[in-house]
């Protein structure tokens, strides 16, 4: 089924959106310096990784603010951006099956192609990303930002803005390429040229998620089992 809407999302919007959380992020750190860390115990977050996610989903958020007010200078609603229908049960089975073939199959496979190309995951300065459980607040603050900020911001703007763009003027196919590779540039200095080669792979999945269902609900789905499980449930049972 295709979008009724006709307007076409202008392509400059790319400019400010896409990269605009992490700029934010990255901001945010050259102002404060070396007093990040302060700032990280006077609100209270006992680990770097869960403060640095929590930045770049508020930043990533502000994105999305700044997407609705241009969304209502066009007269459109975030319909336009994917929140439109309902999650289906077959929404359901798709985004579980891309979870399957992304965290448990493609992501053991690529680390061994990789590990036997000496390609790190990760960078040696950020090491591994796992969010260790040592406390309540921690897995609270974990949930919050990886399992439900994470996908809520980075799909509405990937897959529901990118992607949407792209896909108005171009193959689907090729609008998938696109925004996954853009997602994927995104998240390089996050992660690691490993880690960033499987995240290109990860927003295809989710566009074709979002393509084979026209709405995002399945592409949020997937992204947040995606997240609940590397992010929270493979730290508390191997950690």
């Amino acid at each position: 089924m295709e979008i009724k809407n006709t307007k076409k999302l202008p392509v400059w919007w790319l400019i400010i959106l896409a990269p605009l959380g992490f700029g934010i992020t990255t901001l945010f750190y050259k102002l404060s310096g070396g007093n990040s860390y302060e700032i990280q115990k006077i609100l209270g977050i006992s680990q770097s990784r869960i403060f640095s996610l929590l930045i770049y989903t508020l930043s990533t958020g502000f994105a999305v603010f700044i997407y609705w007010l241009l969304l209502k200078s066009k007269k459109l609603s975030l319909k336009k951006a994917g929140y439109r229908g309902k999650l289906t049960k077959n929404g359901v089975y798709g985004a579980l099956l891309a979870l399957l073939i992304t965290s448990f199959i493609l992501y053991p496979l690529l680390t061994s192609i990789l590990g036997a190309l000496d390609i790190p995951m990760f960078w040696k300065s950020i090491g591994d990303t796992a969010i260790k459980q040592n406390s309540v607040q921690d897995l609270i603050l974990g949930i919050l930002t990886t399992v439900i900020l994470a996908p809520l911001t980075e799909d509405t703007i990937f897959r529901g803005y990118v992607f949407q763009m792209f896909s108005e003027r171009t193959n689907k196919w090729i609008a998938m390429v696109v925004s996954a590779l853009l997602f994927a540039v995104i998240h390089i200095s996050f992660f690691g040229p490993g880690l960033t080669i499987w995240v290109f792979f990860f927003g295809l999945v989710s566009a074709y998620l979002y393509k084979r269902f026209d709405n995002i609900y399945p592409s949020l789905l997937f992204h947040a089992l995606n997240n609940l499980w590397s992010y929270i449930l493979v730290p508390l049972i191997f950690y």
